[in-house]
């Protein structure tokens, strides 16, 4: 008999499972049918965006060590390629190439002189040779004797070792020259590093230093906005990150007023899912991904680089 009610427990245990494991299951399709249809009826993905110029927002370094003598751009101001932006102080370093500079025209003398001391005794070791050439006749016709010959041979072999010494001091003093010229390139682009200018066309947007102040080589100094389109960079969830395509239309919006400022394209679409959100603090522990998307601005009259906006991307 209890085998009989055990027996008839575990049914009614199995076909309640049964009926709680179809339930959730049936919950859990629910809830994916949910989603695939709210994804193919979604008509625009909407988020946070962030202004700036599309190639990017630019950090101005110091190129070298030494004290700001002079801040030549103002912030806010727009700026060509290859303009001045900062000098350092450059006394010293302009100093050094004077004294660089004064040895070259000294040094062209030494060199000139060296040249002409090889020229003098490549004559008279041509002489040498003539005249040894004669005495060996001579010694032939009985005209002169066998010391005057051997004579003319020391003096000879005197001539060569003196113009290969000749030789090797002219080569001296040039590579000497290229040493000095060398030295004074290098002065050069010492001081050419104490004059900060602008690699783009563009617009100081800050300055964090003062006339004064003393830099190290790589330290931050400012700001640069480069000129060119503006885009509105935002975040797709990684639920939505294969909806989006290059080329689609979106907006952006004021997130005071909720107007629209500009409208644009899309025209990057990251390869990758990142998990630090742009518009999250430091602090904010974030476990989502997400993937980044660039919208050019056709209209950028009303958008502010680095403001906040919203973004909507219209998929359809």
């Amino acid at each position: 008999m209890k085998i009989k009610n055990l027996f008839i427990i575990s049914i009614l245990i199995y076909a309640i499972s049964s009926c709680s494991n179809k339930e959730a299951k049936s919950e859990t399709q629910s809830k994916a049918d949910s989603t695939q249809t709210a994804q193919q009826s979604l008509e625009k993905i909407t988020g946070i965006a962030r202004i700036e110029p599309e190639k990017g927002l630019l950090y101005i370094y110091s190129s070298s060590n030494g004290s700001i003598d002079k801040i030549l751009a103002n912030e806010n101001q727009q700026v060509e390629q290859g303009s001045s932006l900062l000098i350092l102080d450059d006394a010293t370093d302009r100093a050094l190439l004077e004294v660089d500079q004064s040895k070259i025209s000294a040094q062209n003398s030494v060199i000139e002189a060296s040249k002409q001391n090889e020229a003098s005794v490549k004559t008279d070791l041509m002489k040498a040779q003539s005249d040894l050439a004669l005495n060996k006749k001579l010694l032939d016709a009985k005209a002169i004797t066998q010391q005057a010959l051997n004579e003319s041979k020391t003096k000879l072999e005197k001539l060569l070792n003196d113009y290969a010494k000749a030789i090797a001091d002219k080569n001296q003093q040039i590579n000497k020259m290229k040493e000095i010229k060398a030295n004074v390139n290098y002065r050069k682009k010492v001081l050419d590093d104490k004059r900060l200018r602008s690699a783009f066309p563009g617009k100081v947007l800050q300055w964090d230093v003062h006339a004064g102040d003393y830099v190290t080589q790589g330290q931050k100094l400012g700001q640069f906005a480069p000129d060119g389109s503006l885009v509105a960079v935002t975040e797709v969830d990684e639920l939505f990150q294969d909806k989006v395509k290059e080329g689609m239309k979106a907006d952006v919006f004021s997130q005071l007023d909720g107007k629209k400022i500009a409208s644009g394209t899309v025209t990057y679409v990251a390869g990758f899912l990142k998990k630090k959100s742009l518009f999250a603090d430091d602090n904010t522990v974030e476990d989502r991904r997400i993937k980044v998307i660039k919208v050019r601005l056709e209209d950028n009259t009303r958008a502010v680089i680095n403001s906040k906006v919203d973004c909507a991307i219209y998929l359809k």
